[in-house]
């Protein structure tokens, strides 16, 4: 009966994980809780009696959880295969970790008392005390490098979305990492700095008293990377920014009357606008020739979705530039969105005010292929034209939040145009110049961005996911450690 209720009680640390871990994401938001998500289902995988069986049960009930809450809006809009493939992947990748976790990771044991000690200045160099703080730094680098690396083979296989350390993004300086590592980086300073709260509080638990410098030094150093990470992030966002500035105007009224949208438009023609960007049109009989009235066509670009549907939803976009009008029509999916494969989607940039940019239509703006792919063809500005995804604003709120994270980890601006509550204007820093959520009740969102030069990248769009390989080799070596540790043992006690 002991036995049952230590294993119901390490579920339940496993759910309540996946609970706290989930809140972290829209439609919830409560970003700080990225924070202590982890930390039940590490206390349940690595404070309870285990083996690699109970382990990979803790681990997907944790994955599956997480992968289950984030992507129920899947579930409410009829999706019920997208959402089958993103609770399965998160519970394999949750089973593999915890299995991973069970058999490779052990916390140093207690000191067999707990008296407390007396209230005086620690010595700092106790051998012991350094020893584990050295250890709960290693048992915190491999926790977080394994779900990195997972969480990085998830997806290559499937659209990333919602890795860990998209939650992050409420903490726009140490977004900036994702420049460096993408958001592997992001995931991994999160379980990390899990990890050693949660030996943190087992160490106070187990060794009351005034703790020595020795004692805090795992503590310590954590609290300097992430300030570190910060403080690197905030200076990169004080840089100025280098590239021509362009000003934006996002006309996101709720109809797609032509007229409307041509009368928002002429409001803003002193603001000196180079770009419009219509969410969605009709166009009728003799509109074209109406733009020719205004500087729209002249002076000024317009982007603009287009619709032949009364629903007014997207089927296609229209390009119109100085001497040029361009049409792209959506072609019909093929498949679920969430499934491994390969994009097929052949990108279609337009060059406007000496620079390259291109549009992406719903599900377009939440496939990471097609924006890296976007970088990789010198596209320095990307416009994503997005209808109200099903299964309520968090959905779309989520695709926004993905797709964020990966222009800046690329060093590309966005401009974001859904329903009327829901548009932005985002730098390559990832910035919200303009933002709808904080202004509804209007009908159009200005702002100005600096546009990088083709071949302007970010580290980590010059060197790829360096950083979750890495993250890779870690685990890999820490594994084949342990099973060479454990042969040797095994054969120390058959020799003896």
């Amino acid at each position: 009966m002991k036995l049952l209720l230590i294993h119901l009680s390490t579920i339940c640390l496993s759910l309540a994980g996946g609970v706290l871990l989930s809140l972290a994401f829209p439609p919830w938001n409560q970003y700080w809780l990225v924070w202590i998500g982890f930390t039940p289902v590490l206390a349940g995988l690595l404070l309870f009696p285990r083996n690699w069986f109970t382990s990979l049960i803790r681990g997907a009930v944790f994955g599956g959880t997480f992968g289950g809450l984030v992507f129920s809006w899947l579930l409410t809009g009829g999706l019920t295969t997208d959402w089958l493939w993103n609770f399965g992947s998160f519970l394999l990748l949750g089973a593999i970790w915890g299995a991973f976790l069970g058999v490779v990771v052990h916390l140093p044991a207690g000191n067999g008392h707990r008296q407390v000690a007396p209230i005086m200045p620690g010595y700092g160099f106790n051998a012991a005390a350094w020893n584990k703080s050295i250890s709960h730094l290693q048992a915190a680098l491999v926790t977080a490098a394994a779900w990195t690396v997972l969480e990085w083979a998830r997806g290559v296989l499937l659209p990333g979305w919602n890795a860990v350390g998209t939650a992050l993004q409420a903490n726009l300086p140490l977004f900036q990492l994702a420049t460096v590592t993408g958001v592997s980086g992001l995931s991994f300073i999160v379980v990390f700095a899990n990890l050693i709260a949660l030996t943190t509080v087992r160490r106070i638990i187990l060794e009351p008293g005034r703790m020595t410098w020795a004692s805090r030094f795992d503590v310590t150093i954590t609290l300097a990377v992430i300030f570190l990470a910060a403080l690197g992030g905030f200076w990169w966002l004080q840089r100025q920014e280098a590239g021509d500035r362009q000003n934006i105007a996002i006309v996101y009224p709720d109809t797609t009357d032509f007229g409307r949208l041509l009368e928002l438009s002429e409001e803003q023609k002193e603001k000196g606008i180079d770009l419009f960007v219509w969410r969605c049109v009709r166009f009728g009989q003799g509109d074209y020739t109406k733009l020719g009235d205004t500087s729209i066509g002249k002076a000024a670009g317009l982007v603009a979705g287009t619709t032949s549907a009364e629903n007014g939803l997207l089927s296609g976009a229209s390009i119109i530039i100085p001497g040029a009008i361009k049409n792209l029509f959506l072609m019909p999916r093929q498949r679920d969105h969430f499934q491994p494969g390969t994009s097929g989607r052949t990108l279609n940039p337009f060059a406007f005010k000496d620079a390259s940019w291109v549009i992406l239509v719903n599900w377009e703006a939440g496939d990471p292929l097609l924006v890296r792919g976007a970088v990789n063809k010198q596209i320095q500005v990307i416009v994503a034209l997005v209808d109200p995804l099903p299964g309520g604003p968090g959905s779309t709120e989520q695709l926004f939040s993905n797709l964020r994270l990966w222009s800046v980890s690329l060093g590309r601006p966005v401009i974001f145009a859904s329903t009327k509550n829901f548009a932005a204007i985002v730098t390559r820093s990832g910035k919200l110049i303009s933002n709808a959520r904080l202004t509804p009740a209007a009908e159009v969102l200005t702002g100005s961005i600096q546009v990088p030069a083709p071949f302007d990248s970010t580290l980590y769009g010059r060197y790829g996911d360096w950083f979750a390989v890495a993250c890779g080799a870690i685990a890999i070596v820490t594994a084949i450690s342990e099973r060479l540790r454990r042969f040797h043992e095994k054969s120390g006690r058959l020799s003896a």
